[in-house]
């Protein structure tokens, strides 16, 4: 991916495909700053650019200061079995709630997936077995993000971001919508009675 692609505004349009990690309650710069330091030392992640013509240049600094009510956002770029040779423009949103709780979404423009992969609408694994490779990388940046950072719930799915909570989480919202991925803590699944259930990933994660 060059600067050309990057910095093409057409590329990102169209909505999201995204990683949304919830940290609850809100408030904790500390949590939420592990969380950015694990995601930008991951071999999948280049980037932490203010704007989109600062690709592959100026990084900002690390911790960052949130703001009470905020959104905050960044550019990346993501590669897809850790290979530069499949890479990815996104977006780095940090969304403070307050009252509720902090979020951290990794988003991958769906039209810069048009112009890398065969899309079919809905995005699912069904009608898109490359996007596979996606939610592999999105898995194993969530398992690296909650080995520094643990967080309470995250999900994986076309424009998810706000779709539910770890509040409001329940298997039968799980089972109703097959465009959502989940990456859940030891305890939300001591909470839905999923032990045992699903994926095992590392540190008692499991996906759903």
């Amino acid at each position: 991916m060059n600067y050309d692609f990057y910095n093409n505004p057409d590329h990102w349009m169209d909505g999201f495909y995204e990683l949304s990690i919830e940290y609850h309650p809100y408030g904790d710069d500390k949590r939420v700053n592990e969380a950015l330091v694990a995601l930008e030392e991951s071999r999948y992640f280049n980037g932490f650019w203010e704007e989109k013509k600062d690709f592959q240049k100026h990084s900002i600094s690390l911790p960052i200061t949130i703001e009470e009510e905020s959104v905050k956002s960044f550019y990346g770029s993501l590669s897809l079995h850790n290979s530069t040779k499949e890479e990815l423009p996104c977006l780095i949103t940090i969304i403070r709630v307050n009252g509720e709780s902090d979020w951290l979404d990794i988003s991958i423009p769906q039209a810069a997936f048009d112009k890398v992969f065969p899309c079919r609408y809905p995005l699912t694994t069904k009608l898109n077995p490359w996007l596979e490779k996606i939610n592999d990388v999105y898995v194993r940046l969530a398992e690296s993000i909650y080995h520094k950072s643990p967080f309470d719930f995250a999900m994986i799915g076309e424009e998810i971001s706000g779709e539910t909570n770890q509040e409001e989480i329940t298997i039968e919202l799980m089972q109703n919508k097959p465009y959502m991925t989940c990456v859940l803590p030891s305890s939300l699944l001591d909470r839905l009675g999923l032990n045992g259930k699903g994926t095992a990933l590392s540190n008692r994660l499991r996906l759903f």
